[in-house]
Order: C-alpha cells, then sequence, then structure tokens
C-alpha cells in the first residue's frame, strides 16, 4: 500500500479527531472505576459501621441516664424506708412503752439520735393530746402538735409524709445559707404500751437537704462530668428539686415537657433545650406511696458529643483512606493503560498523518500483540474508506436520531392518550384500573403479615350540576381542572390521583399502615378544597368516601361498591365530609 493515499479533507480530519477527546481516558476510568468502587465499599462499610457505632454510643449515653435515674431511686427509697424503720424501733423501745414520756432518759436518747443523725432538724415526743414533752434542743416543748398532719396520721399507724416548709420550727432553725425555705420530711410513728393503748407519738422532721444531697451524691458518683443532673417529682408532676425549678414553675414557667405518653423518657425540651431524659419511680417501701419520680437528664448536645467525635474521626479516616486508594488506583491504572495508550497515539498518527507508522513488534501482552497486528492491517483501507464511511455514518445517524425522536414522540402521545384525562390532566379510569390491580397483586403477594394495604378515595363535588346550570359548562371544567391540580397537589408523590368520572375523582393510597392514615389523607383533601378560592364560582366543598382493600376481596368491585356507598353516605350526611367503610361493614 502507498505510504501518501490521497489526503481527506482537513473538515473530516478535524471531526475524527476531536470525537475522541469528549471521552475520558482508559486510565482515567480505570481509575475512576476502581477507586470509585474501592471507596463506595469503604463508604458503605464506613457508614454501617459508624451508624453501628453511634447507636451503640447513643444507647449507652442513654443507659447511663437511666441508670443514673434508677440508682437515685433505690438509694432515696431505701433511705426513706431506713429512717422510716428506726422511728419505728424507737417506738417500741421499753422506756417509751413503759416508762415516763417526759423522763431525762427520753429527752437523752432523742438528743444523742439528732447527733448521730445530722438528717434529723428535729426529734420529739408527743403525750395522746398532741403536747409535745420531749424535743431535741428543747425546741416545741409544751407546745401542741395536734393538727399537724403526721400527728393525725401517726396515732393510727407508722406515717411517711410528703415535702413541706417548716411551719411552727421555721423561726426556730437558722436560715439555709442558699436563701432556700426550709423544708422537711416527716416521719411519726403511734407509742403504745403493752395493752396497745396509746401513749402518744414520736415524730422526726428530716432536713429536705438530705434527700436532695442523697440525690446529688448519686449523680457525682455514677456520672461525673457527664452533665447529667436529677429532678425530684412529685405525683402531680410539679417540680419539688431543684430549687430553681421549682421556683420557675411557682411563677408560671414551663419548666417541663408535655409528655404524650406520661412519662419521662428519650429526647425531651426542658424550657426550650433538649435533653436525652429518662425516669425511675420510687418503690414503694414505706407505709405512705410519695409517688416521687426522679427524672434524670443529660444535655443531648453534651450526650451526642461522644457521636460526633466519632464521625470526625470516621470522616477524617475515610479521606485518608481514600486518598491512599485514589493512588493505588492511579498507578494501577496507569500499568495497565500504558501499551493502550502507546497504540492508541499510533492509531492517532494514522488518523493525522496518513501514514502507516511503525508499530511495536514485542508489545506487553500476547493480546496487545495481536491488536497491533491488526490495526496494522487495517490502517491502510481504513484511509481509503473514511470518508465514505464518514458520509454513510452521518446520514444513518441524523436518519436514526429523526425516526427515533419521532418514534418517541409518538409513544408519549399515545401513552398520555391512553392513561390521562384530556379535560384534567390526570390518570383516567383506565390507567386507575390498572394501578389498583397492580396494588390488588401486591397486597396479595405479601399477605396481610406486611401490616400494609391499599385505600380508595372517591370524591364528588357538591352541587356540581348547579355550578353547571348557573355558571355554565365552561366554568364548570375550569373547576374541575382547578379541582385537580389542588388534589395532585395535596396527595403523597406514590399516590394515584383520577378522574373517576363526571365530577367524580379518585384517588388510590397505596401502603397505607390503617383506616386513621387514609382518613387523614381524606380530611387533607376536604381542608384543601374547602378553604381555597375558585375564581369562576368561589367557594365550594367536597364529599369524600374512604374505604381500604381486603384480603378477601377477589376483584376490584368490592372496594369500590364499599367507597361508593361511603360517598353516598357522606352526601346524604349534609355533604363536606369524609366517611369511611370497613372491608366487613354492609354495602
Amino acid at each position: 500500500m502507498p505510504d501518501n493515499p490521497t489526503p481527506a479533507s482537513p473538515d473530516s480530519i478535524a471531526a475524527t479527531s476531536a470525537a475522541p477527546r469528549r471521552l475520558p481516558g482508559l486510565r482515567g476510568q480505570i481509575s475512576l472505576w476502581i477507586g470509585g468502587l474501592a471507596l463506595a465499599i469503604l463508604t458503605l462499610v464506613g457508614g454501617y459501621m459508624g451508624k453501628l457505632a453511634a447507636d451503640e454510643i447513643y444507647h449507652a449515653q442513654q443507659a447511663a441516664v437511666h441508670a443514673t435515674a434508677e440508682s437515685a431511686a433505690e438509694l432515696l427509697a431505701t433511705q426513706l424506708r431506713d429512717r422510716e424503720r428506726e422511728i419505728e424501733l424507737l417506738s417500741v423501745a421499753p422506756y417509751l412503752i413503759d416508762g415516763p414520756l417526759d423522763s431525762v432518759q427520753v429527752r437523752a436518747v432523742l438528743d444523742r439520735r439528732q447527733v448521730l443523725q445530722d438528717e434529723f432538724a428535729w426529734l420529739g415526743v408527743t403525750d395522746a393530746d398532741g403536747a409535745v414533752l420531749q424535743a431535741t434542743g428543747g425546741m416545741l416543748v409544751g407546745r401542741s402538735v395536734a393538727q399537724r398532719d403526721w400527728f393525725i396520721a401517726a396515732r393510727e399507724r407508722i406515717y411517711v409524709g410528703d415535702v413541706h416548709e417548716a411551719k411552727l420550727l421555721a423561726t426556730m432553725l437558722p436560715a439555709l445559707p442558699n436563701g432556700e425555705p426550709t423544708r422537711f420530711i416527716d416521719f411519726a410513728a403511734p407509742i403504745r404500751d403493752a395493752e396497745g393503748r396509746l401513749r402518744g407519738v414520736i415524730g422526726t422532721h428530716a432536713h429536705w437537704r438530705w434527700v436532695t444531697g442523697l440525690v446529688e451524691g448519686v449523680v457525682r458518683r455514677q456520672s461525673p462530668g457527664s452533665g447529667i443532673d436529677a429532678l425530684i417529682i412529685d405525683r402531680q408532676g410539679r417540680v419539688l428539686y431543684p430549687e430553681a425549678l421549682k421556683l420557675a414553675q411557682a411563677g408560671g414557667a414551663s419548666v417541663l415537657p408535655l409528655l404524650p405518653n406520661g412519662r419521662f423518657e428519650g429526647e425531651l425540651q426542658f424550657a426550650g433545650k433538649a435533653y436525652l431524659v429518662s425516669e425511675a419511680k420510687l418503690q414503694a417501701r414505706t407505709n405512705t406511696a410519695l409517688g416521687w419520680r426522679i427524672v434524670a437528664r443529660q444535655p443531648l448536645e453534651q450526650a451526642m458529643r461522644p457521636v460526633r467525635e466519632l464521625m470526625r474521626e470516621l470522616v477524617l479516616l475515610g479521606l485518608l483512606a481514600a486518598a491512599a486508594l485514589a493512588l493505588a488506583a492511579l498507578l494501577l491504572a496507569r500499568r495497565i493503560s500504558l501499551p493502550v495508550e502507546q497504540l492508541a497515539r499510533l492509531a492517532v498518527r494514522v488518523e493525522r498523518e496518513r501514514i502507516v507508522p511503525d508499530f511495536p513488534e514485542r508489545p506487553a501482552a500476547r493480546e496487545l500483540s495481536r491488536l497491533s497486528q491488526a490495526m496494522q492491517s487495517m490502517a491502510g483501507s481504513l484511509l481509503d474508506t473514511e470518508r465514505q464511511l464518514q458520509k454513510t455514518n452521518a446520514t444513518l445517524e441524523a436518519q436514526v436520531e429523526q425516526r427515533t425522536a419521532e418514534l418517541q414522540a409518538a409513544n408519549a402521545a399515545l401513552e398520555h392518550l391512553a392513561t390521562r384525562d384530556p379535560l384534567t390532566g390526570l390518570h383516567n379510569r383506565r390507567s386507575l384500573d390498572t394501578r389498583l390491580i397492580e396494588a390488588y397483586a401486591l397486597d396479595r403477594r405479601y399477605g396481610a403479615g406486611s401490616g400494609r394495604v391499599h385505600g380508595l378515595l372517591l370524591i364528588d363535588v357538591d352541587h356540581f350540576k348547579r355550578i353547571n346550570d348557573e355558571f355554565g359548562h365552561p366554568a364548570g371544567d375550569e373547576v374541575l381542572r382547578q379541582l385537580a391540580a389542588l388534589l395532585q397537589a395535596s396527595v403523597r408523590v406514590n399516590d394515584v390521583a383520577a378522574r373517576f368520572g363526571g365530577e367524580e375523582f379518585a384517588v388510590l393510597l397505596p401502603e397505607l399502615a390503617g383506616p386513621l392514615e387514609a382518613v387523614m389523607a381524606a380530611e387533607k383533601i376536604r381542608m384543601a378544597v374547602e378553604a381555597a378560592v375558585f375564581p369562576a364560582v368561589g367557594k365550594l366543598t367536597v364529599s369524600i368516601g374512604v374505604s381500604l382493600a381486603s384480603l378477601e376481596d377477589l376483584e376490584l368491585r368490592p372496594l369500590i361498591a364499599r367507597t361508593d356507598a361511603a360517598l353516598y353516605e357522606a352526601k346524604r350526611g349534609g355533604r363536606n365530609a369524609v366517611v369511611l367503610k370497613e372491608a366487613d361493614a354492609p354495602v
């Protein structure tokens, strides 16, 4: 073959040489594929492991908050029971059962008890009428406590009272350093002689700060530096501790979140700040069930800090791994692509210079050797036939593109005519039936165990005949078009809105959790129509029938019949309403 065949025109050379530059090179494609695949695997595995680790950390934080609440509740219940037991044991001491209650011995025992147990602010003995006979520090001796709740209750049984502010002792005890009011918890027990007759009552006022100190101690020991704190809440849901929240609540501030399930669990908002929260109730170990709850909480920002730190570390590790993978992919791609790139450069010389250059005699692989020989033998014939092939190819491509475009346009038009209502643009009745059949097939395939079912809405425009009579059919058509647009905007992406016929519309609701979700979707449509203004006629309303498919249905007609019956029930009931008819209800 001659070395200098007839050269092609400059335009054809430019066109053929420019085309390959639009495509990425082999080295780039190999790098992208290998690097992308490795990066995708790394991302998926890293993301999955990161999510597992984040979930574990989150649950660990939640468990720590719950453990703090449980520990505080357990300790507080135990301590309350111990104090109650001490009062009970004191009430049966021989010197109280047999001896005089105002003796020096009784006074010495009371003083010694208070010294040993500094949680007691006052410990005293009364006679059967409520007169204080003996008390630590001589406080209230000679005074009557006959009207105090603890005395009244302790005449009959052992008593543990809820927290309250000091009354008789308010002026006798030193003020607290933080300015808080003095508050007590009462423990009391009846004193009876050997024959069971009431001789008097022994009672004590335990400092409220003793209770709060127990809770604070548990929090400090169990979760140091975690930001966890604890609240004490009474049976009415009022804050008893800490004092700042108690005062804020007393001032009318909303310091506690609304509890739809009545429990402080999960992520909740306290005064506008998010917390991870858990509660524990005091077990009823005392004779009086106080109904307190210990609510432990941790700022969500602080609880999620380990998760964020883990995610940052994973992202950094992922970036480093991605860089290493990209470099490895680039080196591997270079090694693989070099021989192919050499042949490609020779092919470009054939294209540009219109000569047959010297091809490598011994390429790196057997396949490349065969390719080199084939390229060398074809180079000459390609140069001769290139121009004619380009012309033929251009003509064929233009024809194919034209026919393809025409076919696509025709198919789109046919599809639209076959499945869409020409007035509203919604699905027509035929398309709706097809979708319903598909939904029935899915229901039968997966059965009731999936917990999902499809539903159907039938929507009828109230008094539509009056619209046509008063405003004319063009106005009625405009109302139907606007109603269709409103309907399309009110349903989910996977819902199917269709024109059922005349002024009736239908909506297929796939994968519903139950009847309530279908009714809510219908109510959303009804309220949207009721709130809309139709320029041609003003306001109007719709009536909607709702029903869900049943596995007992063998075809479409039972579902459509139930939905239609529900629609007519809505219209008979006064219109502008949604009516649900269950599958087992008579049609």
